[in-house]
């Protein structure tokens, strides 16, 4: 597969290392360019006189990259290794380049090509070597080479493009899935076509649902309606734009290996993949529910085109001429497509499409909703899908993906498909229909001009690498294995306590289910019941996440998630709700939680996402029943044997935190325990290091304890950290406070503000045991990222 680049910072290095760079972009560029010469000298598409011009230069590069290709000036080469150009007069030494012209004919390269120019090629580079020699021909219509069922994954979700940067490996074969409230990227393997990995991004700026806003659908997953099949996702807040570099993709706090598809958090550091508003997702962010604008995606193909759009909504050429009959929608997102100064140029706000060159208007073309979607036009969050490939203009219409003589707008080839979204990757042209991947190869050219995607398609395969999804109905009337606390609680109550250990222990938890739902028989009208179904693959194979409701028969009703694999069994279980080390997961997540519920669940291969609802933090009411201001996104990734926990971010009213790591506290109390201030004020306010030789008591004694001999003596350990919970402070009279770990102190205070979304740590050291209760505590600044920022050390006693 040949290499694609996406313009970047430098729109002359973009057009020549690109494939398609005309001889009359190489020209002007060559003669206002001096750093790109050599680069210039070894293209493909110098012509002649342009190459004789290079060869009265002595630059040594220049002269290297001319010998390579075995140029001698005023020597031209077969002419079978190069389009028929009108050449103009040799050029003279100093001058600038002659130029020349082409016809549109004349644009696709020969493959007969001479043993001198496969030289070229190769040394040259692959960055543009691999693309001629792999046969791609955007004339002609490709053919299927695979269908992929993404499952729920591709379900209500539409592709775009990723950018890759000028070192990315673009053979690496990448898929931008792009779903309601987060992205996923896929890597597929080069031969099969299935994908490898996938990863999850989240969208920044996502506004979670209230309570009684989440809908219970019965676990119906095909719910959605044809309307919303046809527009596309639903966006929630603004998907995150990816860098892609030669071994990662970074996208917002995210790296993603693309070896494995691992992914390295880095929380804070939004600068360098997101190019949206700024924020790190959840609740903070606005979305059009949170009555501001949606941020605006970058688009540098729209960059590089110099054509204005004036504010009445004229186009105006580079020279500042107005193009007769024309306008966009000022108010639309105008995106635009081409490259060089003398066009041809595409331009769309999402309704029409218009065709110009430096003069005149090509042609222009209505665009209809659907194929607007399709085509991520209009969508100011997205990049938009079209491309212009060999002078050939790919883009949606109402019955599928056409390929369009970008001069004159004449229909060069269809694949009819029911579209949900497209985008081209290099060689290959990738469809997404209903939830199915379908990809086509632009290097094996269809003898026809209109081709019918086949959600079917194997290439032949005999379906052994082809994922098998079971339905709900798979699940509903069967014995299986179920989640372990929810089993108990639900089924063997007078067995169960939460946060104690089952008194009959039943690894194995199988439940007869009758229509998704198992019942006590213990007068309580407890029991358990299936919600939701959520598929994906994991490599090649297919896992199912099954949301269940566990009732104990009282007014708690807890959810818990089962994974499956293909053959129903279970994989693994998470349930925040109960901490029993080997059966619950609430060590995951902090905060009060009396009543969680899922906003939603998210297998995606190897990953599974979950967004918790009903946590109170503080500031919120203690009670029950009252409303719970924080919600949460909880990660887990599959390694080899069950779902590890990988991270945990709270959407708290004034943002996105991150509860700091224990160890990471530790590191300042030992530092400040040894004296280090140098170290330790890192991890601190200017007002908590100021206070650390603060004297305690009455201060008559000879040598007065201080907060640092007190609170930090050698042997300190940070035992626990928190979210701290809803508590009223009340002047030191607040009661006691409980941290989720059983233990607890008399009170919490500060005299600096709790703000929600803060941290609270319980502390001991030798002097005080390690008993059921805490002395000693530290109170952290809440930050997105989860970097300590100790503000304050209280005590329990004077």
């Amino acid at each position: 597969m040949g290499k694609s680049f996406g313009p970047g910072n430098d729109p002359d290095l973009d057009i020549v290392r690109s494939a398609d760079a005309s001889g009359s972009d190489l020209q002007r560029i060559a003669a206002t360019r001096p750093d790109l010469l050599a680069d210039i000298a070894a293209h493909p598409n110098a012509y002649p006189d342009l190459l004789d011009w290079l060869a009265t230069h002595q630059d040594p590069a220049v002269q290297e990259a001319l010998a390579r290709r075995g140029w001698t000036s005023g020597q031209h080469q077969n002419p079978a290794q190069y389009p028929t150009y009108n050449y103009g007069s040799a050029a003279q030494a100093g001058a600038s380049p002659s130029p020349q012209t082409g016809s549109r004919s004349n644009r696709k390269w020969m493959l007969g090509i001479g043993a001198g120019l496969v030289l070229v090629l190769a040394v040259a580079g692959g960055f543009f070597g691999a693309r001629f020699f792999s046969g791609s021909d955007f004339d002609k219509a490709p053919n299927q080479k695979v269908a992929v069922d993404l499952a729920d994954v591709g379900r209500n979700a539409q592709l775009t493009r990723l950018q890759p940067g000028d070192d990315a490996d673009a053979d690496q074969q990448l898929v931008n899935v792009v779903g309601p409230r987060q992205s996923v990227i896929m890597a597929l393997h080069e031969e099969t076509l299935q994908p490898m990995w996938m990863a999850p991004v989240p969208h920044t700026g996502v506004k979670e649902p209230e309570p009684e806003d989440v809908i219970d659908d019965g676990g119906a997953d095909d719910s959605a309606d044809d309307d919303s099949k046809k527009s596309g996702p639903k966006l929630e807040g603004t998907p995150v734009d990816c860098q892609w570099t030669a071994d990662s993709l970074t996208c917002g706090d995210r790296t993603i290996r693309l070896k494995d598809g691992e992914v390295t958090l880095s929380p804070g550091d939004d600068a360098k993949g997101s190019k949206s508003d700024g924020s790190t997702g959840g609740s903070s962010g606005g979305t059009e529910d949170g009555g501001t604008d949606p941020a605006e995606v970058e688009d540098p193909a729209s960059e590089a085109v110099p054509i204005t759009v004036n504010d009445d909504g004229s186009l105006s050429s580079p020279s500042g001429g107005k193009y007769s009959d024309v306008s966009v929608d000022t108010e639309a997102t105008v995106r635009k497509v081409g490259a060089g100064e003398d066009g041809p140029w595409v331009v769309s706000d999402g309704q029409v499409v218009v065709a110009v060159d430096a003069d005149s208007v090509l042609w222009k073309s209505e665009l209809g909703e659907e194929a607007a979607t399709a085509s991520g036009l209009g969508e100011p969050r997205l990049r938009p899908n079209w491309t212009i490939e060999d002078e050939v203009l790919v883009i949606a219409d109402d019955a599928g993906v056409h390929g369009l003589a970008v001069d004159s707008g004449q229909e060069l080839w269809r694949v009819d498909v029911e579209l949900d979204s497209f985008t081209v990757s290099g060689d290959r042209l990738m469809v997404m229909s209903e939830g199915v991947l379908e990809v086509f190869d632009f290097t094996d050219s269809s003898d026809v001009d209109t081709v019918k995607a086949d959600p079917g398609f194997d290439g032949g395969s005999d379906g052994g690498a082809i994922a098998k999804f079971p339905g709900r109905d798979a699940f509903l009337n069967r014995k299986l294995s179920a989640p372990p606390a929810c089993a108990e609680f639900g089924l063997a109550y007078d067995d169960y306590y939460l946060g104690d250990g089952p008194l009959d222990p039943k690894p194995e938890h199988e439940v007869e289910f009758t229509d998704g739902e198992a019942s006590g028989d213990d007068g309580r009208y407890s029991g358990i019941s299936m919600e939701k179904f959520t598929t994906s693959r994991m490599g090649d194979k297919a896992v199912t996440a099954v949301e269940f409701s566990c009732n104990g028969g009282g007014s708690y009703i807890y959810p818990s998630i089962g994974i499956y694999d293909q053959d129903l069994n279970l994989l693994d279980s998470i349930e925040l709700w109960d901490d029993v080390d080997d059966r619950g997961n609430s060590a995951d997540i902090s905060g009060y939680m009396p009543k969680p519920y899922f906003n939603a669940v998210s297998p995606l291969g190897q990953y599974l996402g979950i967004s918790v609802g009903g946590i109170g933090v503080y500031g919120d009411d203690g009670c029950t029943a009252c409303q719970k201001s924080a919600n949460a996104d909880v990660l887990y990734r599959w390694d080899g044997k069950s779902f590890a926990h990988q991270d945990t971010v709270y959407h708290v009213p004034s943002g996105d935190i991150r509860t700091p790591a224990v160890e990471q506290v530790q590191k300042f109390a030992e530092a400040v325990a040894a004296g280090d201030d140098a170290e330790a004020k890192r991890s601190a306010t200017p007002e908590m290091m100021s206070s650390l030789d603060d004297i305690l008591g009455d201060g008559q004694t000879s040598n007065p304890p201080t907060v640092r001999s007190e609170h930090f003596p050698k042997g300190v350990k940070v035992d626990h950290c928190e979210l701290i919970q809803p508590y009223e402070e009340g002047e030191f009279s607040g009661g006691e406070y409980f941290f989720t770990n059983g233990k607890s102190m008399s009170y919490l205070s500060a005299r600096d503000e709790i703000r929600p979304g803060d941290t609270v740590c319980g502390v001991t050291t030798p002097g005080t045991g390690s008993d059921d209760q805490y002395y000693f505590y530290l109170l952290l600044r809440g930050t997105p990222d989860g970097s300590v920022t100790v503000y304050e050390a209280g005590r329990q006693f004077g």
